[in-house]
């Protein structure tokens, strides 16, 4: 099983720890049954840092390491496949409460539903899927769909 590290700044009073505990959970199953081998392997005895956070926070984030300076919904971060496999590492997911409040009320969606789309999202991109080619966003996204359709 996945080691998950949770860390909630500044003290936000959304969803509580188990919350994301249990959700992710779900989501790891998920990811196992649906990805191929060659992925879901990155997953197992792997460590995951998550980081729920606020829009002022994920901006400067964002700015660091992306050189674009607003907030966003998620960010992923992670090492490349080989010190993933070494360090048992799979990387960094952070997440803006703010930004996926404002997202789930804009779509029409639960809170709830809004950030396990997000988890599951950024787990994805740390397995190596992606959505700058057409090509690659049907795959990410017909997988990201799957997954949430049986976890919400």
């Amino acid at each position: 099983m996945l080691n998950l590290e949770i860390v909630i700044r500044p003290k936000i009073k959304i969803k509580s720890r188990q919350w994301w505990i249990s959700s992710y959970k779900k989501i790891y199953r998920l990811l196992n049954t649906y990805l191929p081998e060659t992925k879901s392997k990155f997953l197992k005895r792997s460590t995951l840092c998550l980081l729920v956070t606020n829009n002022k926070e994920i901006q400067n984030l964002n700015k660091k390491f992306r050189k674009i300076n607003k907030p966003t919904d998620v960010l992923s971060f992670h090492l490349d496949k080989n010190k993933q496999i070494k360090q048992k590492y799979l990387g960094d997911i952070v997440i803006s409460i703010e930004t996926a409040r404002r997202d789930a009320h804009t779509k029409g969606i639960s809170l709830d539903k809004e950030l396990k789309m997000l988890l599951i999202h950024a787990n994805l991109h740390l397995l190596g899927y992606d959505h700058i080619t057409k090509k690659g966003g049907k795959i990410m996204f017909s997988l990201q769909e799957k997954i949430l359709g049986k976890c919400c």
